[in-house]
C-alpha cells in the first residue's frame, strides 16, 4: 500500500506542478497583453481565450487533490464540531465516500466529453481556433486524482483502526506467553 500510496504522490506533485506553470503562463500571458495593449497599441490575439479555456481550467483541476491533501478546501464545521468525536468520524468517512462518487461522476462525464471532442475534432470559435479537447482533458484528469485523493483519505483511518487492532493483538499474545 505505501508503495501505491508513493506513486499516487508522485503523480499528484506533478499535477500540482503543472497547475503552477499554467498559473505562471497566465501570469505572463496577462502581463505581457496589458502592457502591449497600452504600449503598443496592440493586444496579443487569443490571450483571453487561451487563458479562460485552457489555462484557468488546468490550474482549478489539476490542483484540487494537493489541495485536499494539505486539508486547503473550505469547509463548514458548525455543526459537525457539535457532535462526539465517533459520530463525526462516521460523518467525515460518508462525506469522503460520498464527494469520492460525485467527483468520479464529473471526472468520467469529463472524460466522455473529452473523448467526444476529440473524436470529432472540434476547435473553438474564438479568434484561434484551439483544439477543444485541450481544454476538456484537465477535468478528468484532476476529477480522477482528486477521487483517489479522497478513497486514501477514507481508507487511511480505517487501516489505522485495523492496524491498531493488529497491534493490540499481537501484545495480548505477548503478554499470554
Amino acid at each position: 500500500m505505501e508503495k501505491v500510496i508513493h506513486v499516487f504522490e508522485k503523480l499528484e506533485r506533478l499535477s500540482l506542478f503543472l497547475a503552477q506553470i499554467s498559473i505562471f503562463i497566465m501570469m505572463l500571458l496577462i502581463t505581457v497583453d496589458a502592457t502591449s495593449r497600452y504600449v503598443l497599441n496592440q493586444s496579443i490575439i487569443g490571450t483571453y481565450e487561451f487563458t479562460e479555456r485552457y489555462l484557468m481550467i488546468a490550474a482549478v483541476f489539476l490542483s484540487m487533490s494537493y489541495v485536499m491533501k494539505i486539508d486547503g478546501h473550505i469547509r463548514l464545521d458548525l455543526l459537525i464540531e457539535r457532535l462526539p468525536k465517533k459520530v463525526t468520524n462516521v460523518v467525515n468517512l460518508i462525506h469522503l465516500l460520498l464527494e469520492a462518487a460525485f467527483v468520479f461522476a464529473i471526472g468520467y462525464q469529463g472524460m466522455s466529453m473529452t473523448y467526444e471532442v476529440w473524436i470529432q475534432n472540434i476547435v473553438g470559435t474564438g479568434l484561434i481556433p484551439w483544439p477543444i479537447w485541450l481544454s476538456y482533458i484537465w477535468v478528468p484528469i484532476g476529477a480522477f486524482l482528486f477521487t483517489l485523493r479522497l478513497l486514501l483519505e477514507f481508507m487511511e483511518p480505517i487501516l489505522a483502526h485495523f492496524g491498531k487492532q493488529k497491534e493490540e493483538e499481537f501484545i495480548k499474545e505477548g503478554e499470554g506467553l
